[in-house]
């Protein structure tokens, strides 16, 4: 089960990324690179929060206390079910208000977001979350 939803969470992100050429303006390639690479920073950071849950399990065994999520929509103990949930409905509203933006203005949305996913992205990585 928990498979599936992670392909179907995949498979959403890639569509989401592709959908945006029939939208009313045209985005910019720059601007779909940079959606797509947003979109692939989230599922990295999905991926990563699992992660985390998996080495939770084992640390709080030994009364370790490894990593937490701090992001309140997801909670500090994450399910899949609720990752996944907060992650779409996050991506679509994202979508939903770089879509309403004029180009110039959702590129420098779109740097920033990437720059600032990233960030977490590598801070979760230097904790050992791959």
């Amino acid at each position: 089960m928990k498979k599936l939803i992670l392909t179907l969470f995949y498979v959403w992100c890639f569509l989401l990324s592709i959908c945006q050429a029939q939208q009313k303006e045209k985005w910019s390639d720059e601007s779909v690179t940079l959606f797509t690479t947003l979109a692939s920073l989230s599922i990295i950071d999905a991926r990563q929060i699992f992660h985390m849950e998996e080495y939770r399990m084992y640390y709080d065994k030994l009364d370790i206390t490894y990593a937490h999520e701090i992001n309140p929509l997801i909670g500090k103990s994450p399910t899949v079910d609720r990752v996944i949930l907060v992650k779409l409905l996050s991506n679509t509203a994202t979508f939903y208000i770089l879509n309403k933006m004029k180009e110039k203005n959702r590129k420098k949305v779109l740097i920033w977001y990437n720059a600032l996913y990233l960030i977490i992205v590598l801070h979760n990585a230097s904790l050992g979350l791959l």
